[in-house]
């Protein structure tokens, strides 16, 4: 048997297992440095995060 056929050694079941993990600790870290921030700031990242949808249109039209 080939050393892919066998997820315990290839190592591919780990990294799915540790991608969410990943995924939701760099979510909390990135929720707790919004918190941080003042108003002024949180409203520019606010506003950025609201035109983030219309961004591919403006680029590639």
């Amino acid at each position: 048997m080939l050393r892919e056929d066998r997820p315990e050694v290839s190592g591919k079941g780990r990294t799915r297992k540790v991608l969410p993990f990943v995924l939701i600790a760099t979510m909390v870290l990135l929720a707790f440095q919004f918190t941080q921030l003042d108003k002024s700031k949180k409203r520019f990242i606010v506003h950025l995060l609201k035109q983030a949808p219309y961004l591919p249109g403006r680029y590639y039209a």
